[in-house]
């Protein structure tokens, strides 16, 4: 995974003013996370963005391509993961090991929070980077309620 530092800022508002996640910042807020707690990344097809079983607090939302969340010790595939979605979600809040892999499917770009930058956010940004992560992990539930109903 590769940092990627020639994105101006302009343009990553840009995109943050597109994602669904961002909906309830202001511009002012997003500046802020713009300054120093997002980070972007570049995933090249087939690399990791992180193992099942590590210990890491590093939350992701996928600003193109795809990635596949793989739980390895089940050999199965759980689902993907494409632009304006996140990942990693779950290790980031409860501190636990991850419970599956995340392997891009294509080339793919990321915004990288860790749970450090999350702590030096105002009490209302973290809320809202709360919020947003409950609300997208809502619409997830919804989702595969509609797929166990189909089957």
């Amino acid at each position: 995974m590769n940092r990627v530092d020639n994105i101006s800022g302009l343009k990553l508002l840009e995109i943050l003013n597109r994602l669904d996640f961002f909906r309830q910042f202001s511009q002012e807020e997003r500046r802020v996370l713009l300054e120093d707690k997002l980070q972007v990344y570049f995933c090249k097809r087939g690399f990791h963005v992180f193992r099942e079983g590590e210990i890491d607090s590093t939350f992701y939302l996928v600003l193109s391509g795809r990635i596949r969340i793989v739980q390895r010790t089940r050999d199965r595939v759980l689902g993907t993961v494409s632009a304006g979605q996140f990942l990693g979600e779950g290790a980031f809040v409860t501190m636990a090991p991850r419970s599956a892999s995340a392997l891009a499917e294509e080339d793919a770009v990321v915004l990288r929070i860790d749970s450090k930058a999350l702590k030096s956010l105002s009490a209302t940004m973290r809320e809202k980077v709360k919020d947003a992560i409950i609300a997208g992990m809502a619409k997830r539930i919804v989702h595969l309620n509609e797929r166990l109903q189909n089957v």
